[in-house]
């Protein structure tokens, strides 16, 4: 009896051991994606990937392939010397293409300080007239900055298609001027490999009947919900012409704004369409390697 006692005791050992070892590596394996200090994945460059940044209630975006990437805004000032340290821990060492989507601070607040850390070739912005440029000091630091440092601005134009190494790119928006900057958003949709994003910017329902108007190809596997996920860019032909099966909300914790709006999350709900906000997930990561992707979050 004492034998079989000790047998079974040496067999219990053995099982919890596995069960631990598989803990530990499955444990180390999910949560060793991020750095010490939760800024960037460890193991960025290795496959081309499209980062949904956390800057609160702002919006950054980075479409990475090696050591190179496409940059779209970089949220409110504050938020400038934390993409850039982003960036840096991801190893982007330059930037093809950085995209200004429209100059609310929210978004472009930080691209000056970006602009100033890396080697930028080309900048990407919405084509303004004088009745709707902003005098705002942050527009006027941007413009600024984008002379010191020559960089060549390209005014966004529809149907206008970019591309560098496993990302390419097309302007879908603005599609005509609006007094309602929003409105004035570059509107993309971009692939990198074989996953494609629709990137809405700030845009709302009346623009996005002019994309629709002029861009049958907007089938996207992954949106990023126009304007924080407010109900006021929830154009619902638009989504069911795009048919994502993942959505990324970038928000701000317990912002003033009640984004994303109930209507939003109850239309996502009801279509199916699997969510990720940056205000409960922080940085939201899709791997895009050859042939599918994955998704990995910081919290």
């Amino acid at each position: 009896m004492a034998g079989k006692r000790r047998g079974n005791q040496k067999s219990l050992f053995a099982t919890l051991a596995f069960i631990i070892a598989i803990i530990a590596v499955v444990f180390g394996r999910f949560n060793k994606s991020f750095d010490s200090v939760n800024i960037a994945p460890e193991n960025m460059g290795e496959v081309p990937a499209v980062h949904f940044v956390d800057v609160g209630q702002g919006s950054c975006i980075l479409l990475q392939s090696k050591k190179d990437g496409v940059l779209i805004d970089a949220g409110e000032k504050e938020y400038g010397e934390t993409v850039v340290h982003y960036l840096k821990s991801c190893g982007i060492e330059k930037l093809s293409y950085v995209i200004a989507t429209h100059p609310h601070t929210d978004h472009i607040g930080g691209l000056a300080t970006v602009l100033k850390s890396f080697d930028v070739e080309n900048i990407i912005m919405p084509k303004l007239q004088a009745s709707n440029t902003p005098s705002t000091k942050t527009y006027q630091r941007l413009l600024e900055t984008i002379a010191s440092k020559k960089i060549k601005p390209i005014a966004a134009k529809p149907g206008s298609k970019y591309s560098t190494d496993e990302i390419s790119f097309e302007i879908l928006g603005p599609t005509t001027q609006s007094d309602d900057l929003n409105n004035m958003s570059v509107v993309c949709r971009a692939e990198v490999n074989s996953t494609s994003f629709l990137l809405l910017g700030d845009a709302g329902k009346a623009e996005m009947k002019g994309i629709m108007a002029l861009s049958p190809l907007l089938s996207s596997d992954i949106v990023l919900m126009g304007h924080h996920g407010s109900s006021s860019s929830l154009d619902k032909n638009l989504l069911s012409s795009a048919s994502p099966s993942v959505a990324v909300i970038s928000c701000g914790r317990d912002n003033s704004y009640g984004h994303p709006h109930q209507e939003t999350i109850q239309y996502l709900d009801k279509n199916k369409i699997k969510y990720y906000r940056t205000d409960k997930s922080g940085n939201v990561v899709v791997f895009c390697p050859d042939g599918g992707y994955s998704i990995k979050t910081q919290n």
